[in-house]
């Protein structure tokens, strides 16, 4: 049974980098810049470049460059823009989410 397989709990430890930069969120990376991303309603997932990185309301940190934000939640249509990140700039995104018929 898979039940009473052992487990080495060391194995399953967030590496030292990984536990530095979750436990202090308002560090920012060298040549990462903020995004504000809002939405209404509230709740509504955010995919940056086709990779899921949260729900809204969220600050993401992104490279310079375009991006592709797009924004959805069951029930709405979704919301989609392209956004060129500056190095130090700050980029605040307010979608709201039409209902779907």
């Amino acid at each position: 049974m898979a039940g009473d397989t052992p487990l080495d709990p060391s194995k399953f430890k967030t590496s030292t980098l990984v536990e530095s930069v979750a436990s202090k969120p308002d560090v920012s990376a060298p040549n990462l810049s903020p995004i504000a991303i809002k939405s209404t309603p509230d709740g509504a997932e955010i995919t940056i470049d086709d990779k899921l990185v949260g729900t809204t309301p969220s600050t993401v940190q992104l490279t310079p460059g375009d991006h592709t934000i797009v924004i959805g939640k069951a029930g709405f249509k979704s919301w989609q823009r392209i956004i060129t990140v500056t190095t130090g700039g700050t980029i605040n995104l307010e979608a709201t989410l039409d209902k779907v018929p």
